[in-house]
């Protein structure tokens, strides 16, 4: 072999191997007129698959987890998968007043819908709806509230999603009280402080709610002794890589005004509706999906406790549970392995 077919040969295959992993790294305006809207997508596309990530919390600073590589997806699942990650309107924007008209729950969710339809134009991509805590309370809304207009998107998975709220009083009266008295069985049955968790036990037998500040008090301190999470600490490196991107607004965002103000909005919103009555559970909601969900928690997720999701499991027809050993609220951090493999088992990817 001469010289020149060598570096033929080599060109080629170096070429032929950056086609075949199709990076992308891209930052588009859905809204581009009023800068509503900031998408990021950053991943590998040779699967033609795109997670469009939905933030927990009440106002959503989606773009900012991502640049960060909070979750530490970007040499993980972005090694086979692209993700989407965005900002709701109203935040990381230079205006003065922001136009609450446009942010209200029905909205949020049209907008997810919106945001998934540009992403699958825009790549010819198959798009998961993926979303943790709230986040995946909402995906769980866009799939069983507007089922034609979600029936483009291939599926959703669902990690760490309270199915009940602030206002719902199972979550006080059912679902928490099983949640200690199930854990203090399993440790009673493991020989594990045995004292303290029967201890534990009895009491939510007589007490049987955590409807008080005080009862809730108690509560919290008896699961949170059942597991302590690790917190990933923010980093001068995490920090600088959000600052100096698009569409980061450095002051807007330490301040913290407009996400507060945003979830402040959405939160009495929430309340009202329930105080109206008009309020539908997300209970009665669940048996409309249609599409295939993938739900994750931790075991010991003290917010979206596993009673709920898997009750949520049985409610959803095709849907996949996953409850991940010594995981909390972030099961994505605490059991980086398991949660990876079991969202890319569901994508079709884990021996890819």
């Amino acid at each position: 072999m001469n010289l020149r077919t060598y570096l033929s040969i080599l060109i080629v295959g170096v070429f032929g191997s950056i086609q075949a992993q199709q990076k992308v790294k891209d930052f588009y305006y859905l809204e581009p007129k009023t800068k509503n809207l900031p998408v990021f997508v950053r991943g590998d596309l040779t699967s033609h698959k795109i997670l469009l990530y939905v933030q927990g919390g009440g106002a959503d600073n989606g773009i900012d987890f991502g640049r960060s590589d909070y979750p530490k997806w970007k040499k993980t699942l972005e090694q086979k998968v692209a993700t989407a990650y965005f900002d709701q309107r109203g935040l990381n924007r230079r205006v003065k007043k922001i136009d609450t008209s446009n942010i209200h729950k029905t909205q949020i969710l049209q907008d997810i819908i919106a945001i998934a339809k540009s992403l699958k134009e825009k790549y010819n991509a198959s798009i998961y709806l993926f979303g943790h805590s709230f986040g995946g309370v909402k995906v769980l809304h866009c799939l069983a509230n507007y089922p034609e207009e979600t029936s483009f998107i291939t599926a959703g998975i669902v990690f760490n999603a309270p199915i009940t709220t602030d206002f719902s009083p199972e979550r006080y009266n059912h679902y928490r009280p099983l949640y200690l008295k199930n854990l203090a069985r399993e440790f009673i049955a493991q020989g594990k402080d045995t004292s303290y968790w029967k201890n534990a036990y009895e009491w939510m037998q007589k007490t049987d709610s955590i409807a008080t500040i005080k009862d809730s008090k108690k509560w919290n301190a008896y699961v949170d002794y059942a597991f302590k999470p690790k917190k990933r600490k923010i980093g001068l490196g995490m920090t600088l890589k959000v600052i100096f991107s698009r569409p980061y607004n450095p002051i807007k965002y330490l301040n913290n005004k407009d996400n507060k103000f945003i979830s402040d909005r959405l939160w009495h919103a929430e309340r009202a509706l329930w105080k109206s009555g008009k309020q539908t559970t997300l209970w009665k909601l669940l048996p409309k999906i249609q599409h295939r969900v993938l739900l994750i928690t931790g075991r010991y997720d003290a917010i979206a406790v596993p009673e709920e999701i898997q009750e949520a499991h049985q409610r959803i027809n095709n849907a996949k549970l996953v409850i991940l050993p010594n995981a909390a609220h972030e099961s994505y951090l605490e059991q980086p392995q398991l949660f990876n493999k079991a969202v890319l088992s569901f994508l079709g990817l884990e021996n890819k």
